[in-house]
Protein backbone atom coordinates (compact mmCIF):
# COMPACT_ATOMS: atom_id res chain seq x y z
CA UNK A 1 0.00 0.00 0.00
CA UNK A 2 1.23 3.60 -0.85
CA UNK A 3 1.38 6.08 1.67
CA UNK A 4 0.86 9.79 0.50
CA UNK A 5 2.14 11.96 2.66
CA UNK A 6 2.43 14.64 0.54
CA UNK A 7 -0.68 16.30 -1.42
CA UNK A 8 -1.14 18.99 -3.84
CA UNK A 9 -4.38 20.60 -3.95
CA UNK A 10 -6.00 22.97 -7.27
CA UNK A 11 -9.28 24.36 -6.17
CA UNK A 12 -11.36 26.11 -9.09
CA UNK A 13 -13.78 28.72 -7.83
CA UNK A 14 -17.02 29.34 -9.66
CA UNK A 15 -19.33 31.89 -10.60
CA UNK A 16 -21.92 29.27 -9.30
CA UNK A 17 -22.66 26.98 -7.17
CA UNK A 18 -22.00 23.98 -9.28
CA UNK A 19 -19.36 21.39 -9.26
CA UNK A 20 -18.38 20.69 -12.96
CA UNK A 21 -15.75 21.83 -15.09
CA UNK A 22 -14.94 21.47 -19.12
CA UNK A 23 -13.24 18.39 -19.20
CA UNK A 24 -10.38 20.21 -21.91
CA UNK A 25 -9.89 23.00 -19.49
CA UNK A 26 -9.31 20.71 -16.66
CA UNK A 27 -6.79 18.76 -18.69
CA UNK A 28 -5.03 21.62 -20.17
CA UNK A 29 -4.49 23.34 -16.85
CA UNK A 30 -3.43 19.75 -15.00
CA UNK A 31 -1.00 18.98 -17.63
CA UNK A 32 0.60 22.72 -17.00
CA UNK A 33 0.83 21.55 -13.47
CA UNK A 34 2.44 18.18 -13.90
CA UNK A 35 4.76 19.73 -16.27
CA UNK A 36 5.96 21.86 -13.62
CA UNK A 37 6.11 19.41 -10.98
CA UNK A 38 7.92 17.62 -12.87
CA UNK A 39 10.65 19.98 -14.28
CA UNK A 40 10.68 20.35 -10.83
CA UNK A 41 11.77 17.57 -9.69
CA UNK A 42 14.23 16.83 -12.16
CA UNK A 43 16.19 20.03 -11.40
CA UNK A 44 16.40 19.32 -8.27
CA UNK A 45 16.74 15.36 -8.08
CA UNK A 46 14.06 14.20 -6.30
CA UNK A 47 12.40 11.16 -7.64
CA UNK A 48 8.97 11.57 -7.30
CA UNK A 49 5.01 9.80 -8.71
CA UNK A 50 2.07 11.88 -9.03
CA UNK A 51 -1.36 9.73 -8.65
CA UNK A 52 -5.23 11.16 -8.80
CA UNK A 53 -6.90 10.99 -5.13
CA UNK A 54 -10.71 11.06 -5.69
CA UNK A 55 -12.72 13.20 -4.03
CA UNK A 56 -15.96 14.51 -3.34
CA UNK A 57 -16.79 18.62 -3.38
CA UNK A 58 -19.91 20.55 -2.47
CA UNK A 59 -19.16 23.49 -4.23
CA UNK A 60 -16.45 24.54 -7.14
CA UNK A 61 -14.06 21.95 -8.32
CA UNK A 62 -10.98 20.77 -7.11
CA UNK A 63 -8.10 18.56 -8.19
CA UNK A 64 -5.69 17.12 -5.66
CA UNK A 65 -2.57 14.67 -6.36
CA UNK A 66 -1.12 12.46 -4.15
CA UNK A 67 2.74 12.31 -4.43
CA UNK A 68 4.68 9.35 -3.18
CA UNK A 69 8.38 9.27 -3.37
CA UNK A 70 11.85 8.93 -1.32
CA UNK A 71 11.70 11.80 1.02
CA UNK A 72 8.79 13.36 2.33
CA UNK A 73 10.82 16.57 3.03
CA UNK A 74 12.11 17.20 -0.30
CA UNK A 75 8.87 16.25 -2.51
CA UNK A 76 7.60 19.06 0.24
CA UNK A 77 10.06 21.42 -1.45
CA UNK A 78 8.91 20.55 -4.65
CA UNK A 79 5.41 21.23 -3.99
CA UNK A 80 5.59 24.33 -2.23
CA UNK A 81 8.62 25.52 -4.75
CA UNK A 82 5.75 24.61 -7.45
CA UNK A 83 2.74 27.03 -5.67
CA UNK A 84 5.28 29.58 -5.62
CA UNK A 85 6.04 29.71 -8.95
CA UNK A 86 2.68 29.11 -10.45
CA UNK A 87 1.24 32.55 -8.44
CA UNK A 88 4.18 34.81 -9.30
CA UNK A 89 3.16 37.08 -11.94
CA UNK A 90 4.97 37.41 -14.77
CA UNK A 91 3.88 40.82 -16.69
CA UNK A 92 3.25 44.32 -14.67
CA UNK A 93 -0.10 46.25 -15.66
CA UNK A 94 1.21 47.54 -18.43
CA UNK A 95 2.03 44.36 -19.67
CA UNK A 96 5.64 44.85 -19.60
CA UNK A 97 7.93 41.51 -17.52
CA UNK A 98 8.27 42.71 -14.25
CA UNK A 99 11.65 40.56 -14.61
CA UNK A 100 14.38 41.86 -17.09
CA UNK A 101 16.48 38.33 -17.47
CA UNK A 102 19.83 38.91 -18.61
CA UNK A 103 22.03 36.94 -20.33
CA UNK A 104 24.04 35.62 -17.66
CA UNK A 105 21.02 34.87 -15.15
CA UNK A 106 20.76 31.54 -16.37
CA UNK A 107 24.41 30.48 -15.52
CA UNK A 108 23.34 32.20 -12.01
CA UNK A 109 20.34 29.88 -12.22
CA UNK A 110 22.42 26.75 -12.39
CA UNK A 111 25.28 27.55 -9.98
CA UNK A 112 21.83 28.74 -7.16
CA UNK A 113 20.36 25.16 -8.43
CA UNK A 114 23.76 22.79 -7.76
CA UNK A 115 24.02 24.37 -4.63
CA UNK A 116 20.52 23.77 -2.85
CA UNK A 117 20.53 20.30 -4.25
CA UNK A 118 23.23 19.93 -2.05
CA UNK A 119 21.81 21.53 0.76
CA UNK A 120 18.50 19.95 -0.21
CA UNK A 121 20.36 16.50 0.89
CA UNK A 122 21.49 18.19 3.50
CA UNK A 123 18.14 18.64 5.39
CA UNK A 124 17.50 22.11 3.47
CA UNK A 125 13.36 23.29 3.64
CA UNK A 126 12.82 26.70 2.63
CA UNK A 127 13.96 27.89 -1.07
CA UNK A 128 16.12 30.87 -1.14
CA UNK A 129 14.18 33.67 -2.44
CA UNK A 130 16.66 34.41 -5.11
CA UNK A 131 16.33 30.79 -6.58
CA UNK A 132 12.22 31.61 -6.38
CA UNK A 133 12.87 34.74 -8.16
CA UNK A 134 15.10 32.95 -11.12
CA UNK A 135 13.03 29.82 -11.41
CA UNK A 136 9.52 32.20 -11.97
CA UNK A 137 11.30 34.40 -14.33
CA UNK A 138 12.68 31.30 -16.38
CA UNK A 139 11.29 31.16 -19.81
CA UNK A 140 10.53 27.83 -19.52
CA UNK A 141 7.91 28.42 -16.16
CA UNK A 142 7.07 31.94 -17.74
CA UNK A 143 5.29 29.51 -20.75
CA UNK A 144 4.17 26.88 -18.33
CA UNK A 145 2.54 29.49 -16.49
CA UNK A 146 1.21 31.48 -19.24
CA UNK A 147 -0.45 28.59 -20.88
CA UNK A 148 -1.88 27.73 -17.48
CA UNK A 149 -3.87 30.97 -17.05
CA UNK A 150 -4.50 31.15 -20.71
CA UNK A 151 -6.69 28.01 -19.84
CA UNK A 152 -8.48 29.91 -17.15
CA UNK A 153 -8.88 33.39 -18.68
CA UNK A 154 -11.02 31.27 -21.83
CA UNK A 155 -13.54 29.85 -19.37
CA UNK A 156 -15.39 32.53 -17.89
CA UNK A 157 -16.85 30.61 -15.53
CA UNK A 158 -13.96 30.06 -13.42
CA UNK A 159 -13.77 33.22 -10.59
CA UNK A 160 -10.32 32.04 -8.89
CA UNK A 161 -7.81 29.52 -8.09
CA UNK A 162 -6.29 28.42 -4.87
CA UNK A 163 -3.57 26.38 -3.85
CA UNK A 164 -2.43 24.42 -0.96
CA UNK A 165 -0.34 21.21 0.42
CA UNK A 166 -1.61 18.64 2.51
CA UNK A 167 -0.65 15.92 4.57
CA UNK A 168 -1.48 11.98 4.15
CA UNK A 169 -4.85 13.08 6.03
CA UNK A 170 -6.03 15.58 3.66
CA UNK A 171 -5.08 18.53 6.38
CA UNK A 172 -3.22 21.61 5.01
CA UNK A 173 0.65 21.46 5.61
CA UNK A 174 0.97 25.14 4.03
CA UNK A 175 -0.90 28.21 3.34
CA UNK A 176 -3.55 29.08 1.00
CA UNK A 177 -2.33 30.92 -2.11
CA UNK A 178 -5.06 32.56 -4.32
CA UNK A 179 -5.02 34.39 -7.64
CA UNK A 180 -8.58 35.69 -8.77
CA UNK A 181 -9.50 36.02 -12.12
CA UNK A 182 -8.58 39.90 -12.49
CA UNK A 183 -4.60 39.18 -12.10
CA UNK A 184 -5.23 36.58 -14.48
CA UNK A 185 -3.53 38.82 -17.88
CA UNK A 186 -0.44 39.29 -15.25
CA UNK A 187 0.85 35.56 -16.00
CA UNK A 188 -0.43 35.35 -19.60
CA UNK A 189 2.84 36.20 -22.30
CA UNK A 190 1.81 38.94 -24.81
CA UNK A 191 4.37 36.86 -27.35
CA UNK A 192 6.72 33.98 -27.33
CA UNK A 193 9.01 36.00 -28.50
CA UNK A 194 12.53 36.58 -26.00
CA UNK A 195 14.82 39.19 -25.95
CA UNK A 196 17.72 39.07 -28.62
CA UNK A 197 20.82 37.39 -27.14
CA UNK A 198 23.74 39.37 -28.21
CA UNK A 199 27.62 37.30 -28.55
CA UNK A 200 29.60 40.04 -29.11
CA UNK A 201 32.92 37.53 -28.85
CA UNK A 202 31.13 34.88 -30.92
CA UNK A 203 33.76 32.56 -33.04
CA UNK A 204 32.27 30.87 -36.28
CA UNK A 205 34.31 28.50 -38.74
CA UNK A 206 32.78 29.46 -42.01
CA UNK A 207 31.62 26.18 -43.72
CA UNK A 208 30.06 27.63 -46.93
CA UNK A 209 29.71 31.78 -47.81
CA UNK A 210 27.49 33.33 -49.63
CA UNK A 211 28.90 36.43 -51.27
CA UNK A 212 26.16 37.11 -54.38
CA UNK A 213 22.75 37.47 -52.73
CA UNK A 214 21.35 38.25 -49.42
CA UNK A 215 18.47 36.22 -48.98
CA UNK A 216 20.85 33.04 -48.61
CA UNK A 217 22.25 32.00 -45.87
CA UNK A 218 25.76 30.82 -44.95
CA UNK A 219 26.63 27.99 -42.74
CA UNK A 220 29.40 27.70 -40.19
CA UNK A 221 30.51 25.72 -37.06
CA UNK A 222 29.29 28.30 -33.64
CA UNK A 223 32.35 27.65 -31.41
CA UNK A 224 29.23 27.42 -28.54
CA UNK A 225 28.37 24.01 -28.57
CA UNK A 226 29.69 23.18 -31.66
CA UNK A 227 26.86 23.47 -33.58
CA UNK A 228 26.69 23.81 -37.46
CA UNK A 229 24.66 26.79 -38.08
CA UNK A 230 23.04 28.56 -40.66
CA UNK A 231 22.91 32.62 -40.45
CA UNK A 232 22.74 36.08 -42.13
CA UNK A 233 25.87 38.12 -43.49
CA UNK A 234 25.02 41.37 -42.71
CA UNK A 235 28.48 43.01 -42.52
CA UNK A 236 28.12 44.32 -46.09
CA UNK A 237 32.14 45.84 -45.92
CA UNK A 238 33.33 41.79 -45.08
CA UNK A 239 31.42 40.63 -47.80
CA UNK A 240 32.94 43.57 -50.25
CA UNK A 241 36.47 42.46 -49.10
CA UNK A 242 35.39 38.61 -49.99
CA UNK A 243 34.30 39.93 -53.28
CA UNK A 244 37.19 42.42 -54.24
CA UNK A 245 39.95 39.63 -52.92
CA UNK A 246 40.92 42.10 -49.80
CA UNK A 247 39.83 38.83 -48.04
CA UNK A 248 40.70 35.52 -49.62
CA UNK A 249 38.34 32.44 -48.48
CA UNK A 250 39.45 29.02 -47.53
CA UNK A 251 38.95 25.81 -45.76
CA UNK A 252 39.29 26.26 -41.86
CA UNK A 253 38.92 30.07 -42.15
CA UNK A 254 37.67 31.08 -38.67
CA UNK A 255 35.89 34.31 -38.71
CA UNK A 256 35.70 36.38 -34.66
CA UNK A 257 32.19 38.31 -34.71
CA UNK A 258 29.33 39.92 -32.84
CA UNK A 259 26.20 37.57 -33.59
CA UNK A 260 22.87 38.36 -32.65
CA UNK A 261 20.07 35.13 -32.14
CA UNK A 262 16.73 35.56 -32.24
CA UNK A 263 14.72 33.43 -29.92
CA UNK A 264 11.37 32.23 -28.66
CA UNK A 265 9.65 29.59 -26.78
CA UNK A 266 7.97 26.41 -27.56
CA UNK A 267 4.82 25.01 -26.34
CA UNK A 268 6.76 23.18 -24.06
CA UNK A 269 8.89 26.27 -22.64
CA UNK A 270 12.16 25.31 -24.29
CA UNK A 271 13.94 28.36 -26.13
CA UNK A 272 14.47 27.93 -29.67
CA UNK A 273 17.17 29.86 -31.37
CA UNK A 274 14.86 31.31 -34.90
CA UNK A 275 18.18 32.77 -36.49
CA UNK A 276 21.30 33.82 -36.34
CA UNK A 277 22.72 37.35 -37.91
CA UNK A 278 26.28 37.99 -37.75
CA UNK A 279 26.53 42.16 -37.78
CA UNK A 280 30.16 42.83 -37.71
CA UNK A 281 33.30 40.90 -38.34
CA UNK A 282 35.90 41.81 -36.22
CA UNK A 283 38.86 39.62 -37.29
CA UNK A 284 39.59 36.62 -39.21
CA UNK A 285 41.91 33.26 -38.26
CA UNK A 286 43.18 30.70 -40.73
CA UNK A 287 45.86 28.17 -39.09
CA UNK A 288 48.42 30.97 -37.13
CA UNK A 289 47.21 34.15 -38.89
CA UNK A 290 44.90 36.79 -37.04
CA UNK A 291 43.72 39.88 -39.42
CA UNK A 292 41.64 42.39 -37.27
CA UNK A 293 38.87 43.83 -40.39
CA UNK A 294 38.76 47.94 -40.37
CA UNK A 295 35.33 47.37 -39.25
CA UNK A 296 36.51 45.18 -36.20
CA UNK A 297 39.42 48.30 -35.71
CA UNK A 298 36.23 50.64 -35.18
CA UNK A 299 34.22 47.69 -33.04
CA UNK A 300 36.73 47.33 -30.48
CA UNK A 301 37.75 51.16 -30.61
CA UNK A 302 33.88 51.74 -29.65
CA UNK A 303 33.92 48.71 -26.93
CA UNK A 304 36.86 50.25 -25.17
CA UNK A 305 35.39 54.18 -25.15
CA UNK A 306 31.99 52.57 -23.98
CA UNK A 307 34.02 50.78 -20.96
CA UNK A 308 35.92 53.36 -19.80
CA UNK A 309 32.72 55.65 -19.86
CA UNK A 310 31.64 53.14 -17.32
CA UNK A 311 34.31 52.94 -15.16
CA UNK A 312 34.18 57.06 -15.25
CA UNK A 313 30.31 56.87 -13.99
CA UNK A 314 30.57 53.96 -12.02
Amino acid sequence: MIRFSNKLELRYGFNDKSTYIDATIRHRCEKEILQLIRSLSDMLDVRLTVYDEPHIFQEGFKDIWCVAGESVRCISVVLNLAMQILVRPTLSVGGQPLFERSEGDDERMQKELARFRRDLKREARGVPHALVELLANSPRFCKIKSNFYEALRGYPKITKITLRELNEAGRSRSGLLEVKRESFDFYILRSDDLPTQRDTRAVIEIISPVLTDARYRWKGIYNKGGATIDFYMQDEEFKRQMVEDKIAFASGMCIECVLEIARRLSELGEVINVSYIVTTVIRTRFGGMEIITPQGKRHLKKMEAEKMQLSLFD
